[in-house]
């Protein structure tokens, strides 16, 4: 079975311009050193796009005044982040409780990671009571939308100085693209697919901010984030059918009536998740979220091409990366958004489908 290579998506200016690949180590890549010759990158400070689903959001009067840009809301708000969020996620990430005051003290000092800090924190809250859900999910949009704002007319280039929020907000905001997705319109099919087609973007522009700010950390530094990441000790989910998961689905691709072209990149994303998949099976149990996020980042750009126009064979892909999603379903900001997202893929494409997604419903129910 001939094997999907990824492309160097991240790698600098020069390999690029030569079609080499580059190995993106930083400051200068090997090639480079190499040849000793400068080496830049192009994603020092990637523009983060506006999610289509905070397009209509309010943006307010961006002052650079507490007393107007904050209100007693925004107080519980942050309060919620230290308190209840913890306490909510704490038998998931026991380490979290030690990465909370380096948070909020980022957060003070920068305006773009606060609104983000306190939109993460209201999009949270909306999952608690149906009864201000309502009130929260638009404050977190609308906060989201100025942190967004505030990051893209600042242009922050990563440094000693700016690495720590800028790894932050790239981690919140991770989080934050999936849960926009979930908090869409139940029955909106149309806006499930925009929201998630937009998160494989937001993620590449993520993990670009991750990759340049990890390196700067003291070694202290990433052990502590790490540990924060970490699960506690239950055992991992069992799943019968590991290590085989997509390979039903890579049979009826090479038998299906695309373009080669088509099929080569339908291939790679199936290819890659199904990597994904195989990790999930190892005792790495804090990789799952980062299975997830692998994969938005690791897609072929074709890929999100052919589900923009709804392909229905790139939409089988998806109904297969959503089991990914339900595998990792206790975390808040996901949820239920696998299932709810293969029901609407299988209502979408109809019955002539149902072969190829029978494995995807099967691992879910529904």
């Amino acid at each position: 079975m001939r094997r999907f290579h990824q492309k160097s998506r991240l790698g600098c200016k020069q390999c690029k311009l030569r079609r080499s690949k580059c190995d993106e180590a930083r400051p200068s890549c090997g090639r480079c050193s190499q040849a000793n010759r400068q080496c830049s990158f192009l994603t020092e400070h990637p523009t983060l796009p506006a999610s289509p689903l905070l397009s209509d959001a309010p943006v307010g009067h961006q002052s650079s005044s507490p007393e107007e840009r904050y209100s007693s809301l925004h107080l519980s708000l942050l309060y919620h982040f230290e308190h209840g969020l913890y306490d909510d996620t704490k038998s998931l990430h026991p380490g979290l409780k030690d990465m909370l005051g380096v948070f909020m003290g980022a957060a003070f000092a920068t305006p773009y990671l606060m609104d983000e800090l306190l939109a993460y924190s209201a999009a949270h809250k909306s999952t608690l009571d149906q009864g201000t859900c309502q009130l929260y999910l638009s404050e977190a949009t609308r906060l989201q939308t100025r942190a967004l704002t505030l990051y893209n007319s600042a242009k922050p280039e990563v440094s000693e100085e700016t690495c720590l929020p800028m790894f932050i907000f790239s981690s919140l905001l991770s989080h934050h693209a999936i849960f926009n997705v979930g908090s869409s319109v139940h029955n909106d099919f149309g806006a499930v697919i925009d929201g998630l087609t937009h998160s494989i973007i937001i993620h590449r522009g993520l993990i670009a901010i991750a990759k340049a700010s990890w390196p700067m950390f003291s070694d202290q530094a990433q052990q502590q984030f790490i540990r924060s990441c970490q699960r506690d000790h239950r055992p991992i989910p069992s799943y019968s059918d590991s290590r085989g998961e997509c390979e039903a689905l890579l049979g009826r691709l090479d038998a299906c009536d695309m373009k080669p072209a088509s099929i080569d990149t339908l291939r790679g994303a199936v290819e890659i998740l199904q990597d994904r998949f195989d990790t999930l099976s190892t005792d790495n149990s804090h990789a799952m979220w980062a299975a997830v996020q692998d994969w938005l980042v690791a897609v072929p750009a074709g890929y999100v091409e052919l589900l923009e126009q709804r392909r229905p064979e790139a939409l089988v892909v998806l109904a297969h990366f959503a089991v990914l999603l339900h595998r990792v379903a206790e975390h808040w900001f996901v949820g239920d958004i696998g299932v709810r997202l293969i029901r609407l893929i299988n209502s979408h494409v109809g019955p002539v489908w149902q072969d190829w997604l029978e494995w995807p419903n099967r691992a879910t129910m529904v």
